[in-house]
């Protein structure tokens, strides 16, 4: 049976590699990991892609310890969730989770009640905030787009942070990514965050990088787009939610 064609609209009739509007690929941009299960996913529907990490997670806990005063867990990311699974073997506190992909792989870590926000540092406070718990443990990168324990502070709900993995930057592109983009063989460029955003500005402004005419940037939301403004992007898309499946509609539609 062949896989499903992209989002109507979108031109998609075959589920060739060559398929879709132009027969284009789309650049993938998170870690490895995370832009091989994307890349899996635009395969199953026709999409073929190239992958540039723009950072690897590295991890820098030896330990991490839930405060015994903890009633609950934030999770901003996949990689919050593995590293507090690989060092801690508690599952009993409730696992609050930014989206609905993040809350899947807590799942499967065993972490059976979690539960997803909206996408968004923000939407991630306001459910905390109704959630009735009051004092979260919150295992992060070592850099963070939202101050979320002092969202949460003004509130009235405690949050004890622990730095458990870095985005480290990796370098310029790979030879077969540079000669995709400047020969036109890519269509789309997505950016997943602020940060992603702005290390793929910075290589570009530094000409590590060029981009044949006609590429779109497409970003998961208004705030990572922001750094993309003023490059050789033929038009920024920004993604309808700020989610993994509403990302691959976009890359599909504007590749």
């Amino acid at each position: 049976m062949p896989p499903p064609s992209c989002a109507a609209g979108a031109g998609v009739t075959s589920s060739t590699p060559e398929a879709g509007p132009s027969g284009r690929a789309v650049l993938l941009t998170r870690p490895l990991e995370d832009s091989r299960e994307i890349a899996a996913r635009l395969a199953a529907r026709g999409v073929p892609s190239e992958i540039w990490p723009l950072t690897a997670i590295r991890p820098v806990a030896t330990a991490l310890g839930v405060p015994p005063t903890a009633d609950g867990l934030l999770f901003t990311s996949a990689h919050g969730v593995r590293a507090l699974a690989a060092l801690d073997p508690r599952r009993d506190l409730p696992a609050l989770c930014v989206g609905a992909r993040t809350a899947e792989i807590a799942r499967r870590a065993g972490f059976a009640g979690a539960l997803p926000a909206g996408g968004t540092a923000e939407a991630l406070a306001a459910l905390a905030s109704v959630s009735g718990l009051r004092h979260f443990f919150h295992p992060r990168g070592r850099e963070t787009a939202v101050d979320l324990a002092g969202l949460l502070a003004a509130k009235g709900i405690a949050v004890t942070d622990a730095v458990a993995y870095a985005a480290e930057e990796t370098g310029p592109p790979p030879a077969p990514v540079a000669h995709a983009l400047a020969d036109g063989r890519i269509g789309a460029v997505s950016v997943w965050s602020r940060r992603n955003a702005e290390i793929l500005a910075a290589h570009l402004r530094a000409g590590r990088a060029a981009l044949a005419p006609g590429i779109a940037a497409v970003a998961i939301s208004a705030r990572a787009a922001e750094p993309l403004r003023g490059l050789e992007f033929d038009g920024i898309v920004v993604s309808g939610e700020s989610d993994a499946a509403a990302m691959i509609e976009a890359l599909c539609q504007h590749r």
